[in-house]
């Protein structure tokens, strides 16, 4: 059995790489999964941070307005993803069909175009969401586990901060960079909102 689900995985794997091939999408999802990754993780921290130094904020207000934002995130990833590239796709069948002087929509390539546009938008967007959510999740947990409130912003920014090192050292990985130069530099990005926010956060106080 287990060496059944193997092989079914390697399949779909080896199909999906043809078809990201196909398509000429690769670069496209591992730009797009990096780029609303990153938008994600740092969109929800700052949601948190920012709703944790405002005085009296529930934790059920924080949850319902980081699921919103997530959903909307996925909602707008998978959708402007979607069209950018069924763009980017309908001009490159146009230009194979200036050239070949023939149709290719219903060929390999046109059907790998199609479904290399749409991987790519669920791509996009789904990893916007998930990621985001993981942020989210300590307030998630909270509403449950009331004894977690009080720790719930400082976990949230730590998977922040944790999912931001990762993000770094794949992306270190792929550009054949230092990784752990690649994960602190990324990191270091949300420790520069998180002083953002608690800088506007002092002038909001001292204004008040």
């Amino acid at each position: 059995m287990i060496r059944g689900f193997r092989a079914a995985v390697d399949g779909f794997r080896r199909r999906l790489s043809l078809v990201l091939t196909y398509s000429g999408k690769s670069g496209a999802v591992r730009r797009y999964f990096f780029s609303n990754s990153f938008d994600g993780v740092l969109a929800m921290m700052g949601l948190t941070l920012g709703a944790s130094i405002v005085p009296a904020t529930q934790v059920s207000t924080v949850v319902f307005a980081g699921l919103g934002m997530s959903i909307a995130m996925l909602v707008s990833g998978v959708s402007g993803i979607y069209l950018t590239e069924s763009a980017e796709t309908e001009r490159l069948m146009k230009e194979l069909r200036d050239s070949m002087l023939r149709d290719v929509s219903d060929t390999v390539i046109g059907r790998a175009g199609f479904l290399g546009t749409l991987i790519t938008a669920l791509v996009g967007g789904l990893s916007t969401f998930v990621l985001s959510l993981a942020v989210l999740s300590p307030y998630v947990v909270s509403v449950f586990y009331a004894a977690l409130k009080p720790t719930a912003p400082y976990l949230s920014a730590a998977v922040g901060f944790v999912l931001l090192f990762v993000l770094g050292v794949f992306m270190g990985r792929f550009s054949k960079a230092d990784v752990i130069k690649s994960g602190i530099r990324m990191a270091g990005l949300g420790v520069a909102a998180v002083l953002l926010i608690l800088l506007l956060e002092f002038f909001v106080g001292s204004a008040g």
